[in-house]
């Protein structure tokens, strides 16, 4: 019995002086490691070492890296510089498949990690196979694909829907080739998912192999009474009959509206807005309170609604998709607000430059104070005030009453205060500039929760013509903390803007 308790004791011992010493090494780790690059991109063949910068506040070390990366040195203390070098990229004395490790630098915690994405070049189409469209939705993301025979059914400025023979599938083709309905078409890209869980197409190249084929769809699903529950995981053939505004298709009496994405010229909305119209399209996405369609057809029903001017901001997406935006007003008063001087969408484009093609006039003072939401706008910080002018209205008979409607909300803070802020109107006429009433809010500090509020304003007796201008903005303009004694916050948002005629 005594050496069994002596053999127990040495193990513990043992086993103690061994945590000891592990918890000693860790113990001389960084607790906080950052690099200077997040991602490094090298060439398939001879590509060149790159050095980064390792910041640590102790010693830190590298977590076990891919055989085809080398890093020198892979541990050190303090800041440091580190060169980082991958092998060529050869299979059989021909280019491999492009590929990508991340390796790691970190210290004692999780936290202290930072993590490095390598990305080697390298031929994507090495080895791919050919698939179906009907294929495409089960692959997994950045899957090189070939496809030899799909059916163009729809197009939009910067993509397309193509569907198998059977009509069975559809996926969207990000590419800017100039294809049209009727086209069957071979491609080549990288199947990959998109935020609503739909697959999509990459396309890196596409050729025509022949046109004016006969689109033969089935009648599609009439999704007008349920348009606040539906919501799928494909991209099916769907139809929807309201009133047109703008790009959106609006439904009475329910809360999802339906917006029309990326809409070619040959659809004619311009011509249709206020119009009832039947819709038949493609399924693109919910997010709630918005239900994405690409058209297909678009048929009129005659007039339901003069509209002068409408903006839904739902064009908006590329630029609030690529930055990050995020929902302030439906998420009461968290979400995430690129300045529109900072939004881009892919191809470089600021949201802010985007706006002012479009005939928008950004007011602001002292200075930038409008930012990028998930399809809409917020105005303001603290000490700084903002606000909108409108594009040139043109249409409107002389002598017409019209209406001004939109959607806005105050901002709430983090202490649930609401932002005391009333939005002002003006309309300008060369020098004459007619002020309306303030509009303001009621809700209810540390009580209420954030919550889009809808105003309809008669313009009686105003004039508008090509060069009217309307203006929205908030009160307190150019007023700060110097000025009132304390800081000024009148932030907004806006959303739904549409000039119609009323009687």
């Amino acid at each position: 019995m005594k050496l069994i308790h002596y053999i127990n004791t040495a193990l513990l011992l043992c086993v103690v002086n061994l945590f000891w010493s592990c918890d000693e090494d860790e113990s001389n780790l960084s607790k906080a490691v950052l690099t200077s690059a997040s991602a490094l991109n090298f060439g398939a063949n001879g590509a060149a070492e790159q050095v980064i910068t390792v910041y640590a506040d102790a010693e830190w070390v590298m977590e076990k890296l891919p055989e085809w990366v080398k890093v020198t040195p892979q541990n050190g203390t303090g800041t440091m510089d580190v060169t980082i070098v991958v092998t060529d990229n050869i299979r059989d004395g021909a280019i491999d498949n492009p590929r990508k490790a991340t390796i790691v630098f970190r210290g004692t915690t999780l936290a202290s990690r930072s993590p490095v994405i390598i990305n080697q070049d390298g031929d994507k189409y090495r080895d791919c196979q050919e698939y179906s469209v009907d294929q495409l939705p089960d692959l997994a993301d950045e899957t090189a694909v070939s496809v030899s025979d799909a059916l163009v059914t729809a197009v939009t400025g910067s993509s397309c829907i193509v569907s198998d023979m059977q009509y069975a599938e559809n996926i969207l083709l990000q590419t800017t080739a100039d294809v049209s309905v009727g086209d069957k078409i071979a491609v080549k890209g990288s199947k990959m998912t998109d935020s609503h869980k739909l697959a999509y197409l990459i396309c890196d190249e596409v050729e025509i192999t022949s046109s004016d084929n006969i689109v033969n769809r089935s009648s599609a699903r009439d999704i007008t009474s349920e348009v606040d529950t539906y919501t799928s995981d494909s991209r099916d053939w769907i139809s929807v009959v309201g009133t047109l505004d703008g790009t959106t298709v609006t439904i009475e009496g329910t809360t999802n509206n339906v917006s029309i994405i990326g809409a070619p010229a040959d659809l004619r909305l311009d011509a249709l807005n206020g119009h009832r119209v039947k819709v038949d399209g493609y399924f693109d996405g919910l997010t709630i309170p918005v239900l994405r369609i690409i058209a297909a057809t678009v048929e009129d029903l005659g007039v339901e609604e003069v509209i002068y001017f409408s903006e839904d901001f739902e064009w908006l997406s590329p630029w609030s998709i690529n930055s990050g935006a995020g929902q302030t007003v439906e998420n009461d008063g968290d979400g995430s607000a690129p300045q529109i001087y900072s939004a881009k969408d892919v191809s470089g484009v600021t949201a802010a430059e985007s706006l002012i093609q479009r005939g928008y006039g950004l007011e602001q003072i002292p200075g930038n104070a409008i930012y990028l939401q998930q399809n809409y706008l917020k105005f303001g910080k603290t000490d700084y005030q903002a606000g909108l002018t409108l594009p040139s209205i043109e249409g409107v008979p002389e002598n017409a009453t019209v209406q001004l409607s939109f959607d806005w909300a105050p901002m709430v803070g983090s202490t649930r205060k609401f932002d005391p802020v009333q939005l002002i109107i003006y309309v300008t006429n060369g020098d004459r500039v007619t002020e309306l009433e303030p509009i303001g809010h009621k809700f209810v500090d540390t009580v209420d929760h954030l919550s889009w509020l809808h105003v309809d304003i008669r313009l009686d007796g105003i004039t508008i013509t090509k060069n009217t201008r309307i203006t929205i903005k908030s009160d307190a303009w150019g007023e700060n903390k110097v000025t009132a004694g304390s800081n000024v916050y009148r932030r907004w948002f806006i959303d739904n803007i549409k000039v119609t005629r009323v009687e």
